[in-house]
């Protein structure tokens, strides 16, 4: 302790961010300070009446701290640190459900709207749809109230004329790809369309009633009731009105709320002035109440576009989200915190209410959760007498066909709880025959040759490494990591008694059947098996992958292990001359034209 309050005296009085380090160098904690010396001072010099505080600053052995030059720069620093480390004691938001949006992007020359699910800067979002009202309802309202066309392939009213679809002759769409409506009174028609998905519905209401009255009256049944049903629920939309907001606001809010051992994040969706969407999120760990909304607040809006306007917090300083959320997504937008019995106060108390009913409804759900993440990582260092607890956990697993499409799985868990984004998949390319051991030789070394990567799934060492298999690939395993001075805790996972095998040791583990650590290496054991195979299966569909030797004709095992065991590797095949491939045992001249021709069609 003594090392770091000198070290602590010595910092400068900057912003910046510091980064916490337990006694095994793992990072722990990442933190901004407007002043890095005062803030962190806070931690060391003053009682600390929060048990999670305390329980952090007991587990600190050391800290770093970059410099910056002002506040905002430490926001953007502090959420790109987060996201590489994923450090305990911050607020980490898992891999989220992807909502559905409406886009539309209005650089085409005749734009177009559709569903998605994926965000990139140049269209133009609407949403997200949640909690029953559904994208795709919203969407084929819009085919019914709007002429715009349903196809996909690009327009130009340069382009050739092409005959109209099926969709001109039902009147559901204006045929630009016919040159039958002008690119300005298209675009008129494209911006009463966001109006529609900007909350004013009166007119889309309007043009639907009158389309049912016209297919009834000619006997068209079948329209008509196709238009009942989609206002129907245009009506289920407008009774999600909030009478005492502008009918044109677009508000997120914001709520955490903490039951002591356990946080939930509530997120209402204002849209229109509508209630459209209502979300909570479980949030594992916070320190402080500013710093959980803040790192909240800018991991959600990494992995969602910002179609509101506004964002409706409780009383914390605001400035910096401000300031970074307008840059990150150039348009303005302001961060409120509500005078109290004001309506949008009122919307943070039916955020706070529906926060409250998810932990009283989930607590059981929570306690179980806790105990098969936190409780098995916990349980898994005490059974297997593992160096540290293992917070993050990576498994390989191997797959091919008879030989062919070899590939390697990488799987990380964080916590105890799967970090699908961090997810990796190999091809093999030094061995082209069944060779598990070789294979996991190979994933291995490129994985350890990766750790000063900017990939965030390859730039921390895990605290324990899963192989699948037995003392075999374990073994394999050990000669690998110890080239590369790994030090932390390695296992193998063998499937028919479930043993657990340790380096250096001769008797197996056996962990409780049912137990919560059983479950967790069996959760990263069947994770990497998963994703292997269904790596192993993308190939396979897709014929062979580029370098591959098994499509050769002439080319079988016994060949492919002649010439990975003369030229190591596919690239330096490729790179071979006639005569080389012809020197190599048991390929003869028909078969080396045959590989010296696939490589350079």
């Amino acid at each position: 302790m003594d090392i770091i309050l000198d070290k602590v005296k010595r910092l400068p009085n900057d912003a910046g961010v510091y980064i916490m380090k337990d006694k095994d160098e793992n990072v722990i904690y990442v933190g901004k300070a407007k002043n890095l010396k005062k803030r962190v001072s806070q931690y060391f010099l003053r009682k600390q009446d929060h048990v999670k505080v305390q329980n952090m600053v007991k587990n600190v052995a050391d800290f770093d701290f970059f410099v910056v030059n002002n506040e905002i720069e430490a926001l953007a620093l502090e959420n790109n640190l987060i996201k590489k480390y994923k450090p305990y004691y911050n607020i980490l938001l898992k891999d989220s459900k992807t909502y559905a949006y409406i886009k539309v992007n209005m650089k085409e020359d005749f734009p177009h709207f559709e569903i998605s699910r994926k965000v990139n800067k140049n269209d133009k979002y609407f949403g997200p749809y949640m909690a029953g009202v559904s994208a795709k309802d919203i969407l084929a309202i819009m085919d019914y109230a709007f002429p715009l066309r349903k196809c996909r392939q690009p327009m130009s009213e340069n382009k050739k004329s092409q005959k109209p679809c099926l969709f001109r002759e039902m009147h559901l769409c204006t045929a630009p790809c016919n040159k039958q409506i002008s690119r300005q009174d298209y675009l008129a028609i494209v911006n009463e369309a966001i109006k529609f998905l900007k909350g004013d519905t009166n007119k889309v209401e309007q043009i639907l009633r009158e389309k049912m009255d016209i297919a009834s009256k000619n006997q068209n049944y079948e329209t008509a009731l196709q238009l009942r049903d989609r206002l129907k629920m245009l009506e289920k939309l407008q009774s999600k009105v909030i009478t005492s907001l502008g009918s044109l606001v677009d508000y997120d809010v914001f709520k955490l709320i903490t039951s002591g051992e356990f946080s939930a994040m509530c997120m209402l969706v204002i849209r229109g002035g509508k209630l459209q969407g209502v979300q909570t999120f479980d949030i594992l760990n916070y320190l402080e109440e500013d710093e959980a909304y803040t790192q909240f607040i800018m991991q959600y809006y990494a992995s969602h576009p910002m179609t509101a306007d506004e964002i409706i917090i409780s009383d914390i300083d605001t400035r910096e989200i401000e300031i970074y959320l307008a840059d990150k997504f150039k348009k303005k937008i302001t961060v409120t915190k509500p005078k109290i019995d004001s309506v949008k106060y009122q919307l943070l108390q039916m955020a706070e209410k529906n926060a409250r009913i998810h932990i009283e409804k989930n607590l059981d759900k929570n306690v179980k959760q806790t105990n098969a993440s936190i409780g098995a990582m916990r349980q898994l260092k005490k059974d297997l007498k593992l160096k540290r607890e293992p917070k993050r956990i990576e498994c390989y697993d191997i797959s091919h066909t008879y030989g062919t499409y070899t590939v390697a799985s990488m799987v990380v868990l964080i916590n105890g709880e799967k970090a699908v984004s961090m997810y990796r998949k190999f091809k093999i390319e030094t061995v082209d025959f069944i060779d598990d051991f070789a294979s996991m030789r190979e994933v291995l070394t490129r994985r350890m040759e990766k750790l000063d990567s900017d990939d965030i799934s390859f730039s921390s060492l895990p605290d324990l490494i899963i192989i699948d298999g037995g003392k075999g690939q374990l073994g394999v395993a050990m000669e690998v990591l110890e080239k590369y001075h790994f030090k932390n805790d390695l296992i193998s996972l063998a499937k028919r008694e479930e043993e657990v095998f340790k380096p250096n040791e001769s008797i197996p583990y056996m962990l409780s059947k049912g137990s919560y650590s059983l479950r967790l290496v069996q959760l990263a054991r069947d994770e990497a098996h998963r994703f292997a195979i269904t790596f192993n299966r993308q190939l396979r569909a897709k014929g062979v992958y580029k370098g591959g030797l098994e499509s050769i004709r002439g080319v079988g095992p016994a060949v492919r292990r002649a010439l990975l065991s003369k030229f190591r590797t596919i690239e330096n095949i490729k790179n071979a001359t006639f005569d080389e491939l012809c020197d190599t045992k048991g390929v003869n001249k028909i078969t080396a034209q045959a590989i010296y021709d696939h490589f350079r069609k």
